[in-house]
């Protein structure tokens, strides 16, 4: 498994991704799926800080790639703002529901542990979300506390991560 920058060259296979998510109940996809080439063109150039809305935060997404097929993608949130502490997290990551039982979420979390963060950050997960919550703790997030997101209208932990770069 390698873990890339997010690319056109990814567009079906990224496309069978968002399928597979949206499919399994992951609905922030629902609109992604209309059109997915703009929608991954944007992901792209939102990197670059080329395409940021109102208040929104840069963003980078990178993909967890095996045999040329996206199994897992995670993007990492530049700087921060209320809405990221308390609620988002500076970090999401999905795992395709076929990939999911063989380590891509942690093997993507880790990685951005040791490539990306030089400080530490927020990372959060809905309570119920127990895979989430468990790939956190065997990276050595710290527990921080529990808040009720009106946004999300759940119960959401919040950890601490730190980084593991090494210059």
């Amino acid at each position: 498994m390698d873990i890339v920058l997010a690319d056109m060259k990814y567009l079906d296979s990224y496309t069978d991704f968002l399928t597979d998510c949206f499919n399994a109940g992951i609905n922030k996809y629902e609109s992604a799926l209309k059109d997915v080439s703009p929608y991954l063109q944007t992901l792209i150039l939102n990197a670059k800080g080329e395409v940021l809305e109102d208040g929104s935060l840069r963003t980078s997404t990178y993909f967890c790639v095996q045999n040329n097929e996206v199994i897992g993608a995670i993007r990492y949130r530049h700087g921060t703002n209320e809405y990221v502490e308390r609620v988002i997290g500076h970090v999401g990551y999905e795992t395709k529901p076929s990939a999911q039982g063989r380590g891509v979420a942690q093997l993507m979390l880790n990685w951005m542990q040791e490539n990306i963060l030089r400080t530490s950050i927020i990372v959060t997960c809905e309570i119920t979300n127990l895979a989430s919550k468990k790939v956190i703790e065997r990276c050595n997030g710290e527990y921080i506390n529990q808040i009720y997101s009106p946004e999300k209208k759940a119960d959401v932990l919040r950890f601490q991560l730190h980084s593991t770069y090494q210059a």
